[in-house]
Parts: C-alpha cells; sequence; structure tokens
C-alpha cells in the first residue's frame, strides 16, 4: 500500500495528460471525496494531479455559438454564483445545491462531482469495519455482498450533477495522449461500479459544454437527511420544445453503478397529453427499469418506492413549469 502521496500542479493539458499515464495517480479536484477515501484507506495513488494551473480546466467561457463551457476543476460555488449560469440552466443549479453542503460546495469541483466515485456501504465503512470481510470486487477482491450472485461490482454512483448534464444533453471533451474527443455525458460511464468511468489511463476530462439552447427541466433528490446525505435516489427530467415535436430525456441515479436512461417513461410520455393517469404511469416504469441492491441507506424495496415517487413529483413539477412558460404538456 502506497504510504505517501504527492500532489502535483501541472500547468499544460499534455503535463496533465504525462502525469496520469504514470501507474497509481489520479486527479485531485476538491479533495472532498478522495481525502476521506484516503483517510479510510481506500485510496493508495502515489499521485495527485491538480488542475488549478491549466487554464483550459478553471474556466467558464461562452463561445460564438452560444455554447457555454464550464472547466473540470471550476468549483460549485463558483457555477452557482455566475452572473448567467444559474438562470439559464436552473436544471444544473438545482442539482449543484442538492450537492452535500455550503462547505463542501465551496471546495468541490464539477469534474470531481461527475467522476464521483462509487458508493457500496459494504465499503466505505472505517478500515477496523471492514477487517471482518474478506475483500470485495472494488477491493480487489472476487465476491460482492451487496449482489452475492453478481459476476461484477454493483457500487452506487452518487453524483448529483451527473444526471443534470445528462438530462441536458451535455458533452464532455476528453484528453489523451494522441488527442482530445467530445464525448456524451451518458458515455462517461459503464455500468461496473468497480471501474466505472470509461476513462482510459492518461484520459482526463478538460470541459464541459452545455447547449446553446437550454431545456426546460427540473431536478429532485430523495435522501436520509436533507442537509448533507448521497442521494438514495435522484432524478433529472428535461423537456426541449419543437415545432412538431419534442425532445425529452429522463434520467435517474444513485440506484446503479451509473445514471439510467428512462427511455420507456419517455416514449409514454410523448404518446399523448400529460394527465394525471399518464404521469402515475409514467412513474411507474421506473420499477421495472431499475434494479437496486442493498447497498444504500434504505432497502431494495424502499429505493423503488422513492424513484417511483420522486419521479412524480419531479413530473408534476415540469407539467407546471411548462404550463407557467406556455409549453402544452
Amino acid at each position: 500500500m502506497t504510504l505517501h502521496t504527492r500532489l502535483v500542479q501541472p500547468s499544460t493539458a499534455e503535463d496533465v495528460t504525462r502525469l496520469l499515464g504514470e501507474p497509481e495517480s489520479k486527479i485531485f479536484g476538491g479533495g472532498t471525496d478522495l481525502v476521506p477515501n484516503r483517510t479510510w484507506g481506500l485510496d493508495t495513488s502515489g499521485t495527485w494531479v491538480q488542475l488549478r494551473a491549466v487554464p483550459e480546466a478553471t474556466m467558464i467561457s461562452l463561445d460564438e455559438e452560444g455554447q457555454w463551457s464550464i472547466g473540470a476543476a471550476v468549483t460549485l460555488k463558483a457555477i452557482l454564483e455566475h452572473p448567467k449560469l444559474p438562470g439559464l440552466y436552473p436544471l444544473l443549479a438545482d442539482a449543484i445545491m442538492a450537492v452535500a453542503t455550503p462547505e463542501i460546495r465551496n471546495q468541490a469541483t464539477i469534474g470531481g462531482n461527475l467522476c464521483l466515485d462509487t458508493r457500496c456501504r459494504f465499503r466505505n465503512q472505517p478500515p477496523i469495519w471492514r477487517l471482518g470481510l474478506e475483500p470485495c470486487f472494488k477491493s480487489g477482491g472476487s465476491h460482492c455482498y451487496a449482489a452475492p450472485a453478481s459476476s461484477q461490482c454493483v457500487a452506487i454512483l452518487s453524483s448529483d450533477t451527473a444526471p443534470a448534464f445528462i438530462a441536458l444533453g451535455a458533452r464532455l471533451k476528453v484528453h489523451s495522449r494522441s488527442n482530445s474527443r467530445w464525448i456524451e455525458a451518458l458515455e462517461l460511464y459503464t455500468g461496473d461500479g468497480d471501474r466505472h468511468l470509461t476513462l482510459a489511463p492518461g484520459e482526463w476530462i478538460e470541459t464541459i459544454r452545455l447547449p446553446s439552447r437550454p431545456p426546460l427541466g427540473v431536478f429532485d433528490k430523495w435522501r436520509i437527511r436533507k442537509s448533507i446525505d448521497f442521494p438514495e435516489v435522484n432524478v433529472a427530467i428535461s423537456v426541449a420544445p419543437g415545432e412538431n415535436s419534442r425532445e425529452m430525456r429522463m434520467v435517474l441515479g444513485a440506484v446503479a453503478p451509473g445514471p439510467i436512461r428512462l427511455r420507456e417513461a419517455e416514449r409514454l410520455l410523448a404518446q399523448g397529453p400529460w394527465d394525471q393517469d399518464r404521469l402515475v404511469l409514467a412513474a411507474h416504469t421506473v420499477t421495472g427499469a431499475i434494479h437496486p441492491y442493498d447497498n444504500g441507506q434504505m432497502g431494495v424495496v424502499g429505493r423503488k418506492r422513492a424513484a417511483e415517487h420522486i419521479l412524480y413529483r419531479a413530473l408534476g413539477k415540469l407539467r407546471n413549469m411548462m404550463g407557467e412558460k406556455g409549453v402544452s404538456a
């Protein structure tokens, strides 16, 4: 196990890529998740690479096409205090406001929340608690305590901003050794709780780009303690009205190793007006779309019920919002 970690602050994207290509190196954003994991022995990386000195990763900018870009090292607080972004993208602002506490939002970065490590109640425990268990998949073993029949880790992605960015149709700029590329936000996640990101060694997120025409949207979250806890389930929904149709995205988070796009509910809501019966049916589809495990604070049945409840609640909020904006639901 690595006992000492060095913190480096490269000033160019190329140097970041080079450093991340070394064994046992990780991006260090605000440290609000990485440092506690290190304290509990869950992180053994030897090099932490901080992005504060990389200009591209620390800026919020607007291009000629009206698309806003947010650097991965921008803090959650900076986004909330930006003169334009919260008003243009209230869905994102609501998701950020749901993250932890003001003190944590002051330090945490947007890229760090997108790439938040997965969590499980059998692993995210003090070292003395874990001594009684053989290592699980995420700890280098060959067993899952939350889902004994599973052949892979089912630890949960607890990011609040991931569903929001997916619902907004955001794109991520990924740097690698050879080039840089843009991916859809949903493409960042593998669905495996152990290696939950699609980023290869040396790859990292530099920028998040938002659409020039913000859709209407809502975010909702269910957690045990409203003041600080990670979500037991969260949801982000967006609607972009068009001339003949409307594009809709419904994304559920915190019930699996990655966000889940609720396509059956999207299709159901596209088939007719949003009356009460249709909203109830759309919310109920979530019970067949998710398969949570006993790895959170709530049980499996409780999380399914919570997911259905907050989806129905969020749809009601969005319907009211559309009515206020003069958009037919």
